[in-house]
C-alpha cells in the first residue's frame, strides 16, 4: 500500500496541534488556547486535562490525523517514547475498521505510528489489553482502540472494563504505590462495599476502598493519550464520566459538526482547503427535476455514461482508471419507487444490464464481497433508501440520485459524502471529473440548493462560506479536454439563485430594494431574494420578524443566501482567467540557462561548520534545580521536569546507568529527518550531538539523568538552533547572490508563472473574511486571512474599489495556491495580488508594523527586484497606513 503523504491542511493542523501542546505546558490549557484559537477556552468537565478538536469536515482524512497526532502529543506533551493511547469510536462496525487497518502493516493508519515506533508498537482491542506484559508499558507504544460504549454506562460495575479481574493480578502487584494512590480520585475506581456484598467468591472483601483490578484502572494508571472520533457524540454527562475513568492526560477530538458550546476547536479545515488539495471533488454540479424522479433517474444515468466516457480518456492519458457510479436514493417501501422496482425500471425501461445494479439495504446486501474498485467489477449503479453500512467505501461514486425531497430525505448527506470524495485524493486530468454530481426532484434550483446546502452545513461540517464554492447549477457543466485554454475560458451561464423568506408583511421599502419581490408560495406569502442581500436589506428582513431565535434564523438564511450568490458572481465562478505572474529565475552568467530561483539555490553555496563554540551552544536552554524540581527554560519560558517513575522512562533514562552516548544516539535518532540536519552524514551528525552533550555536562553543569530526562526538550532546542545557524547564513548569501550587484543575474522567468486557478483557494476556515462589506473585484467567493475592520480591511476595500484593477487576490502564504517570490527564509506572499485593467500585474503588501526588520527590508528589496525586472509588465507597491490611497495611485500608475 503507497504511504499517505499528509496534506498541507492535514500538516498545519497537526502542527496547530503541537504548537498548543508545547504552549500548554508553559501557561496552561486555556491561556494556551485563547492565544491560538483567539477566544476562550471551554474546560467543562475535565478542568486543568486539555481538550480540543480538530474539526474536519467529510473527506478530510481525520483517521490518519489521529494516528500522526499520538506520536506528536507523545513528544509535545507526554514527553514519552513509550506512550499509551484509548482510540474510541462511536460503534463497533467503524471500531473493526480501524483496529484492523492500525494493525495492517504497510497500511498508512499503522505507518503513521510504526515510523515513529517500530517494532516497539502494540495496537489492541480492549480484549487484549491484558495479554499484553507488564514490563512493556512504558517500553512500548500501546493503541487501544475501543467504542466509547464500551466505557460509557451508569453502574461501572455492568461494564468488564470496569469488572475486577484477577487476569490484571500481576500487573497492579507490581505497580507503583505512589501512581495507585492517584487513582482514589476518579470515580468509580475504588471497590465499594456494595461491590464486596455482591461479590460470591468473597475476594473482594479484602479490597474495599483499594482500586479495582481492573482493566479501566490500568489504562487510568498510565494517564492515556484519548482520541475520541465523531466527538460530536461524546458530549453527554455520560461521557464525560466515562473520559473522566481513564484518568486522561490529553483529549484530541475530531469531528465534522463539533457542540459550539461545549467543544475547544482548534483547528477548523474548510471546502477550499480539501478542494485545493484533491480531498473532495467541487463544486457539486446540481440539477433539479420537477417533472419527477423518471426525469433525474435518466439525467442520472446519462451523467455516468457521459463521464466514464471523459474517465476512459483520462486514463488513457495517464491519469489511472476509474467507473464512475452512481448512488441512487430511492422511496420507502410502499412508495411509488422503492429499491427493487427501482431495479426494474433501470433494467427494463432503460436497458441497463443487471450486472451493473446492485442493492444495499438493510435487508438486500447486494454490495456484500465485491470489490467496487476492481477493474472487473460491473457495477456502475448502486441502489439505497437511508444509509450504507458504516465503513463501507465507494471510490467511484461520483452521482447522487435522489427520488426523495432533500429537506426531508433521511442520510443523504452519507450518500453526499461518498460522493464528495476524490478517487485516491489525486488530481483528474479532465475537469469533469473533478466535479460531483447531484441529481434531484425539486421545483426550482434555489430550493434545491438551499436544501443542499442545509445538509452540507447542518451535518457534513462545512460552512455558509464553505457554500460558496461547493455548488453549482447545471448549466455550470462542461465536458472539455482538460486543457488549460479550456479551464481558463470556459465562461458558463448560471441558474438565478432564490430565497424565501417568511413575510408578515411586504413594506414598500423592502420591495423597493433591488432582486426584492413579494410571491404567494403554496398559499404563504414570502419574500424572494434574488441578489446580494445588503445591510440595509437584512435590517429590514429582521424587523419583519419576532424574538431572537427567528432573528437568529434569519440571518443564517441571509448568510447562505449571499454565499450562494458569491458563487456565481465571483470572476472565478464565471471562468475569467486571471493574468499569470511570473516567478523568478537566475543565471550564473549572461548565456547561461535560466533556473529556478529558490531559496535551496542559496543554500547550496552555504557552508556551516557547527563544530564552533557558538554552534555548539544552545543560549535559550537552560536548566535550574530546585528541590526535586528541575525547571528547563526554553526562549524565556520554562517547563517543570519532576521526578519520573522508571515505569515511565524507556530504556533506563531515569536511571543513573545511562551513558552520553545512549543519549547522543536517541537525539540522532529524533532528529536525523529535521531538515536543518538532515544533509548531514550520520558520522557528522553525531559528532555535533556529542559535542552539543558534553557542552551541556562538562560547561553548563547539567547532570546526565536531568539532561536524559529533558531529552525532548533538549532535541527541541537544538533543532531550533540549528536552523536559526542557517537563517543567518542564508541571508548573507542571498543578499550576496541575490540581491548584490556582483551576485547572479535574476530576471522573470514567464515560461513557467503562477497561475491562480478556479477551485484552487484553500483559505483556512478560522481566517476568512466573514463581514458585511461585499468586495465586488475579488477572485474568488471566499476571501482569506481578513478581519473586518482594521488597517488591512482598509486597504483591501481602496484595491477593490481602484479604477486601474480588474480584479484581485488576497493572497494566500503557502504554495502552490499562493503566490511566492523566494526570500532567505523561503518564500514571501504580498498580501494583494492584482491584475490590473491594462493587463499588468501587481504585488501588493501592506505594512502596519515592523517596517524596519531586516526581513521586512529584504521582502521589500526582491518585490523591488521582481517588478524592475519584468520590462514593465509588473509593478510592486511597499504600503503603509499614512497616505495610503495616494501610495496606491502611485504604485498603480
Amino acid at each position: 500500500m503507497i504511504p499517505i503523504t499528509l496534506k498541507s491542511y492535514q500538516q498545519t493542523a497537526l502542527d496547530t496541534l503541537t504548537a498548543f501542546a508545547r504552549l500548554a505546558a508553559v501557561k496552561g490549557p486555556a491561556a494556551a488556547y485563547r492565544e491560538l484559537a483567539g477566544h476562550a477556552y471551554h474546560a467543562g468537565a475535565f478542568g486543568e486535562v486539555p481538550c480540543v478538536c480538530l474539526r474536519i469536515p467529510t473527506g478530510g482524512g481525520k483517521t490518519v490525523m489521529a494516528a500522526h497526532a499520538v506520536p506528536l502529543l507523545a513528544r509535545a506533551w507526554c514527553a514519552t517514547d513509550a506512550p499509551v493511547a484509548v482510540w474510541l469510536v462511536p460503534s463497533d462496525a467503524i471500531r473493526a475498521q480501524t483496529l484492523g487497518a492500525l494493525q495492517t502493516p504497510g497500511h498508512p493508519y499503522r505507518e503513521a505510528l510504526a515510523e515513529v515506533y517500530g517494532q516497539g508498537l502494540q495496537v489492541c482491542a480492549l480484549e487484549d489489553v491484558a495479554q499484553i506484559a507488564p514490563p512493556d508499558w512504558g517500553r512500548r507504544a500501546v493503541v487501544v482502540v475501543a467504542t466509547i460504549q464500551s466505557f460509557r454506562i451508569e453502574d461501572a460495575g455492568q461494564r468488564n472494563v470496569y469488572s475486577f479481574s484477577e487476569g490484571f493480578e500481576r500487573h497492579f502487584k507490581g505497580a507503583d504505590s505512589q501512581a495507585l494512590a492517584s487513582l482514589h480520585g476518579l470515580p468509580d475506581a475504588l471497590v465499594t462495599p456494595e461491590d464486596a456484598a455482591r461479590d460470591a467468591t468473597g475476594v473482594l472483601a479484602g479490597f474495599v476502598g483499594q482500586p479495582r483490578w481492573s482493566l479501566a484502572n490500568w489504562l487510568a494508571l498510565h494517564q492515556p493519550i484519548v482520541i475520541v472520533d465523531e466527538a460530536h457524540n461524546a458530549k453527554t454527562d455520560k461521557s464525560f464520566t466515562a473520559l473522566q475513568r481513564l484518568n486522561p492526560s490529553f483529549i484530541v477530538e475530531l469531528t465534522a459538526t463539533p457542540i459550539p458550546a461545549k467543544t475547544n476547536v482548534l483547528y477548523h479545515v474548510s471546502a477550499q482547503e480539501l478542494a485545493a488539495e484533491d480531498m473532495i471533488k467541487l463544486p457539486i454540479v446540481l440539477a433539479e427535476h420537477p417533472e419527477g424522479w423518471p426525469a433525474a433517474v435518466f439525467a442520472a444515468v446519462q451523467t455516468q455514461r457521459q463521464l466514464e466516457a471523459e474517465a476512459l480518456k483520462d486514463e488513457a492519458a495517464g491519469h489511472g482508471y476509474v467507473r464512475p457510479i452512481v448512488l441512487f436514493q430511492a422511496q420507502n417501501v410502499g412508495d411509488e419507487m422503492p429499491p427493487e422496482k427501482l431495479r426494474d425500471y433501470l433494467v427494463e425501461t432503460l436497458k441497463l444490464p443487471e450486472s451493473q445494479i446492485a442493492i444495499a439495504t438493510g435487508t438486500l446486501r447486494g454490495l456484500a464481497d465485491i470489490q467496487l474498485a476492481a477493474r472487473d467489477c460491473p457495477v456502475r449503479y448502486v441502489i439505497t433508501v437511508q444509509a450504507l453500512r458504516e465503513g463501507w467505501d465507494c471510490p467511484f461514486a461520483y452521482v447522487l440520485c435522489s427520488l426523495q425531497k432533500l429537506t426531508s430525505a433521511p442520510a443523504v448527506e452519507q450518500l453526499l459524502g461518498r460522493v464528495l470524495r476524490m478517487p485516491y485524493a489525486r488530481k483528474r486530468g479532465r475537469p469533469a471529473l473533478e466535479r460531483a454530481y447531484a441529481h434531484v426532484c425539486a421545483a426550482e434550483f434555489g430550493q434545491a440548493a438551499r436544501a443542499l446546502a442545509d445538509r452540507l452545513i447542518d451535518h457534513m461540517g462545512f460552512e455558509a462560506l464553505d457554500v460558496a464554492s461547493m455548488i453549482a447549477a447545471q448549466a455550470a457543466l462542461q465536458w472539455s479536454d482538460g486543457s488549460e485554454s479550456n479551464r481558463n475560458q470556459t465562461t458558463a451561464s448560471q441558474a438565478q439563485i432564490a430565497t424565501n423568506f417568511e413575510l408578515v408583511a411586504a413594506t414598500p421599502q423592502l420591495l423597493a430594494l433591488p432582486g426584492m419581490q413579494a410571491q404567494d408560495i403554496a398559499g404563504v406569502p414570502r419574500l424572494v431574494a434574488t441578489r446580494h442581500i445588503g445591510a440595509e436589506a437584512e435590517a429590514l428582513l429582521l424587523a419583519q420578524v419576532r424574538g431572537a431565535k427567528k432573528q437568529e434564523q434569519v440571518r443564517g438564511q441571509v448568510v447562505q443566501h449571499n454565499a450562494l450568490v458569491a458563487a456565481q458572481t465571483a470572476p472565478s465562478a464565471r471562468g475569467v482567467p486571471f493574468a499569470p505572474l511570473p516567478t523568478l529565475g537566475y543565471r550564473i552568467a549572461q548565456q547561461a540557462p535560466l533556473w529556478p530561483l529558490e531559496r535551496e539555490a542559496v543554500l547550496e553555496a552555504v557552508e556551516l561548520d557547527l563544530l564552533t563554540p557558538q554552534a555548539v551552544q544552545l543560549p535559550g536552554f537552560r536548566v535550574v534545580q530546585e528541590s526535586d524540581v528541575f525547571e528547563i527554560g526554553m526562549d524565556g519560558e520554562r517547563i517543570a521536569l519532576r521526578r519520573t517513575g522508571g515505569a515511565q522512562m524507556p530504556m533506563d533514562y531515569a536511571s543513573s546507568s545511562i551513558d552520553a552516548q545512549t543519549l547522543v544516539g536517541w537525539l540522532d535518532q529524533s532528529l536525523f529527518k529535521s531538515a536543518h540536519l538532515a544533509g548531514l552524514t550520520q558520522g557528522e551528525r553525531r559528532t555535533y550531538l556529542a559535542a552539543v552533550v558534553n557542552h551541556q555536562l562538562h560547561t553548563c553543569g547539567v547532570p546526565l539523568v536531568v539532561l536524559a530526562q529533558a531529552r525532548f526538550q533538549l532535541a527541541r532546542a537544538i533543532e531550533n538552533h540549528v536552523a536559526d545557524l542557517w537563517r543567518g547564513a542564508a541571508q548573507r548569501a542571498f543578499q550576496q547572490k541575490v540581491l548584490g550587484d556582483e551576485g547572479w543575474l535574476v530576471e522573470p522567468d514567464w515560461a513557467h508563472p503562477h497561475v491562480f486557478m478556479p477551485g484552487r483557494y484553500p483559505a483556512s476556515a478560522a481566517s476568512r473574511y466573514g463581514g458585511r462589506w461585499r468586495f465586488e473585484k475579488h477572485y474568488f467567493p471566499v476571501l482569506a486571512d481578513l478581519k473586518d475592520g482594521g488597517q488591512e480591511f482598509q486597504c483591501a476595500q481602496l484595491i477593490d474599489r481602484h479604477p486601474q484593477v480588474r480584479h484581485w487576490v488576497r493572497n494566500l502564504d503557502t504554495a502552490p495556491c499562493g503566490f511566492g517570490l523566494p526570500t532567505s527564509r523561503g518564500r514571501f506572499y504580498a498580501d494583494f495580488v492584482a491584475e490590473l485593467v491594462d493587463g499588468r500585474v501587481a504585488l501588493l503588501e501592506f505594512k502596519g508594523l515592523l517596517q524596519h526588520d531586516p526581513y521586512e527590508l529584504e521582502k521589500r528589496q526582491v518585490g523591488e527586484l521582481w517588478a524592475r525586472t519584468s520590462g514593465g509588465r509588473a509593478v510592486f507597491g511597499w504600503l503603509t497606513i499614512d497616505g495610503l490611497a495616494q501610495q496606491l495611485d502611485a504604485a498603480l500608475r
